[in-house]
């Protein structure tokens, strides 16, 4: 047998399952199948790149669980994943992994009930949500999107451990990026001093590339790296996230050339004082509404609410691709009344913008406390004169 490579306790995983079949009481399910992978790899652990093919796990209220996956992926789950033997069917290329999912509701006796299905999944497409439609006679579909997210809101111990570490790899990356940004330097340099340094200090692949955006591409929001050439006088717009064991910790910072006007001086102060504000306004019991006054009633103050335009955060930990973040879960946003827990995590990043001029933006991961929060990174929270 692989060697497993499982980076929680079984007590921790089958916390988890608890929880989620709990909520699965709540709403009534007899079966729970889950696509999105974030949540296959919190219940099970198993991780690979290949998440862009079919996978389904298979929950039901009572029983063992079991990982639909292909036939190549096996090999993966056996050595991330506590599942193995019957807890694993793979399905080859020439299959059809709809009607694989559907023998194995069958064989193992949940047929019929009232069963869940994540509608809100990226990786359900339409075509196979008809299909199981078609397939799983007698079965009443339900929309169970958020089952397993809500569970993942607050984060264990453990958990924030790989966040803080991935946030320390984040802050080595930052540093040695901000090396390149020089005259005469192209943004990419930057862009692989991020990539080279984030493998060296132990990051895994990422659910985002990082943002590398000088002068007027600064003014547009998630503009990554090009072979644009860094010019004095401008500023560069540096976003980037770390991964561990699939948790993330990002960090936003900003840099100028040369001398900034008065208007790129103003910018960073508010961001900055802005992103000051979140972090003081967070403890728990408080709304995430209550997070977001705080950070954007600073950029209204200003006058800037029109260069801003968002939210002021996000829950960040598990991710693949196409996001590092879990802002689906949880915002720190007007009109989100529920109250912050300790062990939640955020990721906060002011930014101001003018399209094709200039942009500024500082951020920080946190964890909620006890008693308020604390910053997970440790790089200086000021504009960077180079």
């Amino acid at each position: 047998m692989n060697k497993k490579e499982i980076g929680f306790t079984m007590e921790e995983f089958q916390g988890r399952i608890q929880k989620v079949r709990k909520s699965m009481e709540e709403r009534g399910l007899s079966l729970l199948l889950v696509n999105t992978p974030e949540n296959i790899f919190y219940l099970t652990g198993h991780k690979s790149p290949g998440y862009y093919m079919y996978m389904c796990l298979v929950i039901p209220l009572e029983g063992e669980m079991t990982l639909v996956l292909r036939r190549g992926e096996v090999g993966n789950a056996q050595v991330y994943s506590w599942l193995e033997g019957e807890g694993l069917v793979a399905y080859d290329d020439t299959d059809d992994p709809l009607q694989k999912t559907v023998d194995v509701i069958m064989e193992k006796g949940f047929q019929g009930g009232r069963t869940g299905v994540e509608f809100t999944s990226w990786f359900l497409t339409t075509k196979n949500f008809l299909d199981l439609q078609t397939k799983l006679k007698g079965a009443e579909i339900v929309d169970a999107s958020g089952t397993v997210e809500q569970t993942r809101m607050v984060k264990s111990a453990k958990e924030i451990e790989y966040i803080e570490t991935a946030c320390r790899i984040v802050d080595k990356a930052m540093a040695k990026g901000i090396e390149k940004i020089q005259p005469g330097n192209k943004e990419k340099e930057v862009a692989a001093a991020f990539f080279s340094e984030m493998c060296l200090q132990g990051s895994e692949y990422y659910g985002t590339e990082p943002y590398v955006a000088s002068g007027p591409r600064a003014g547009a929001m998630h503009s990554s790296w090009g072979e644009r050439v860094m010019q004095n006088g401008e500023s560069v717009l540096l976003e980037m996230a770390a991964t561990v064991n699939r948790y993330h910790g990002a960090l936003m910072r900003t840099a100028h050339l040369g001398k900034p006007s008065e208007t790129m001086k103003e910018w960073a102060k508010v961001c900055i004082e802005a992103l000051n504000a979140a972090i003081n306004a967070i403890k728990p019991g408080v709304t995430s509404e209550y997070v977001d006054e705080a950070c954007r009633g600073v950029i209204e103050r200003a006058g800037l609410y029109e260069n801003y335009r968002k939210r002021t955060g996000y829950s960040i930990g598990i991710a693949f691709a196409p996001d590092w973040g879990e802002g689906h879960i949880m915002s720190l946003q007007k009109g989100d009344q529920r109250l912050l827990q300790p062990g939640m995590v955020f990721h906060m990043p002011p930014a101001l913008r003018k399209l094709n001029a200039y942009g500024v933006g500082f951020s920080e991961t946190v964890v909620v406390t006890e008693t308020g929060c604390r910053v997970l990174g440790n790089t200086k929270r000021e504009l960077l004169i180079l």
